[in-house]
């Protein structure tokens, strides 16, 4: 079996399909095989270019199934020269497409092919659109909860604290449907200082009971985090940004983060699993950012101190592509397709 080239086409039209981020355009990756299988991942448009230089000068050629050996050639290549957002998710992508064709030529979903005993992740809501209204906004987490039964929500806080903690109580009125104790957790998208983060969520405390707190300051801020972890009730929750695991190590030697993010759409799945194995060899739990067609639900099976996934969008609102992915009764759960169970439309 070898890789005999790639398709990466921009697709318009798409508002829910990416990691994170509201958008009108992806890109669709296909790896192609002489057997006529393919893989498929999805990414930001702007990584069609180095998709391409990356198959065209590494993997045409290439037995897909030695994905991990391929996955460290491109690394290598990469931290030779300067590698970007866009580089990293490039690699990011190939390597879930590569992941994609492993599992067909096994004829079994990823989860599987990864080793897993389990097809279900825990999954909690997370809202991503700071224009939504506040009728809007509850509307949405009722839906998650009675529709798909999320016990567990995360607000994308901002500057107006009167904001955050009204809805911050909308989203807890809103999952106490399903449950007694809502989990919830807040993002300020790296919009705080430590010194105001602690202001900040030592106030929100006073009324609500934080599971974790995620993008304040820096990633890298190794130190400020840990004076934020010192300080707060909650935890401190850090990763989504990263790449590899030299750029968590700051976290791990200093014990400054007590849950470890992680992003496919950024590191791929090779290196999540190596994350999430160094963050077991400290007992730190690890939560898995969103993912297009929320297939990252078939990598919790494989993860020690698995915590949960995040959910944006629980039924890919798009026409490109169809996911075997279900959310139902507060668990991502990844169905039988061959593959990661996306089905290009």
């Amino acid at each position: 079996m070898k890789i005999t080239g790639v398709k990466a086409t921009r697709r318009v039209g798409d508002a829910h399909a990416l990691t994170g981020r509201l958008t009108d355009s992806c890109c669709i990756v296909e790896l192609s095989t002489d057997t006529g299988l393919t893989g498929i991942g999805i990414a930001d448009p702007g990584v069609r270019v180095p998709v391409r230089r990356l198959v065209a000068d590494m993997l045409v050629d290439a037995d897909p199934r030695s994905v991990t050996g391929i996955w460290q050639r491109m690394m290598d290549a990469q931290s030779a020269g300067r590698r970007g957002k866009t580089e990293s998710r490039a690699l990011a992508v190939l390597d879930q497409a590569l992941w994609d064709l492993k599992a067909k030529a096994n004829d079994e979903p990823l989860w599987k092919t990864l080793g897993g005993a389990r097809s279900r992740a825990n999954a909690y809501a997370s809202h991503k659109d700071p224009a939504a209204s506040d009728a809007e906004f509850t509307t949405w987490f009722q839906r998650m909860a009675r529709g798909h039964g999320l016990r567990g929500g995360k607000l994308r806080v901002g500057t107006d604290e009167n904001a955050d903690a009204r809805r911050l109580e909308r989203m807890r009125v809103s999952l106490a449907e399903v449950t007694p104790e809502p989990v919830l957790m807040i993002d300020a998208d790296h919009g705080w200082s430590v010194k105001q983060a602690i202001d900040r969520v030592r106030s929100m405390e006073q009324r609500f009971d934080l599971t974790w707190v995620e993008g304040v300051s820096r990633d890298r801020d190794a130190r400020g985090l840990k004076k934020l972890s010192d300080a707060i009730r909650g935890a401190v929750c850090v990763g989504a940004g990263v790449t590899t695991i030299g750029e968590f190590l700051p976290h791990l030697e200093r014990r400054s983060v007590d849950v470890i993010a992680i992003d496919i759409g950024i590191t791929g799945i090779t290196a999540a699993l190596q994350i999430a194995d160094a963050a077991y060899g400290l007992e730190l739990p690890v939560t898995l950012s969103a993912a297009p067609g929320n297939i990252h639900a078939h990598l919790a099976g494989v993860m020690p101190y698995f915590m949960s996934a995040e959910i944006i969008d629980p039924e890919p609102a798009t026409r490109l592509f169809t996911s075997d992915v279900r959310i139902v009764d507060g668990w991502a759960v990844a169905g039988d397709l061959p593959g990661n169970g996306l089905v290009l439309s």
